[in-house]
């Protein structure tokens, strides 16, 4: 399985200093990325590149960025450990459908087997309390005996 690239587009202050890619499988070109800024302002009328967007006109201050790949960079930010420090997950190791099924039935039944283990235990005070109704109850009072007479003394 192909590793999925990460992409880093490291910014100082606003303006793009560099872009550099991981895990960019050599079989495809890198990237060509349009650097866009809408902040026309203070720049020559040669800076500015026009160009739609959908139907309508804009205009911006753009560039060609080529990125740098992190495997062939020395001392270089790493894409994918700026992605792990955020709580990003490495989609490259994502577990295939038939694991992460087999991984829900191991669960449900280590969660069924807990259940076993205590529907089985054996009853407690607590259980009879619950098991039997309060009117049926008669723990406070001693059980006595009836006395019978049958021409018996006692």
């Amino acid at each position: 399985m192909s590793r999925i690239p990460s992409i880093a587009v490291v910014l100082e202050g606003g303006p793009v200093q560099t872009i550099i890619v991981q895990d960019w499988s050599g079989a495809i070109p890198l990237p060509r990325i349009a650097i866009v800024d809408y902040d026309t302002e203070g720049a020559g009328d040669d800076g500015i590149t026009r160009f739609l967007i959908g139907d309508d006109p804009a205009e911006a201050v753009c560039r060609i960025e080529a990125p740098g790949v992190y495997e062939s960079l020395r001392d270089s930010l790493s894409p994918k450990a700026v992605l792990a420090a955020m709580g990003a997950t490495d989609d490259d190791e994502k577990p295939s459908p038939a694991l992460v099924l087999a991984r829900e039935v191991r669960q449900s039944i280590s969660d069924l087997d807990a259940r076993l283990d205590r529907l089985e235990q054996a009853p407690t005070g607590d259980d009879l309390q619950r098991a039997v109704p309060a009117r049926q109850r008669r723990l406070d009072r001693p059980v006595e005996s009836p006395r019978r007479s049958h021409g018996l003394r006692h």
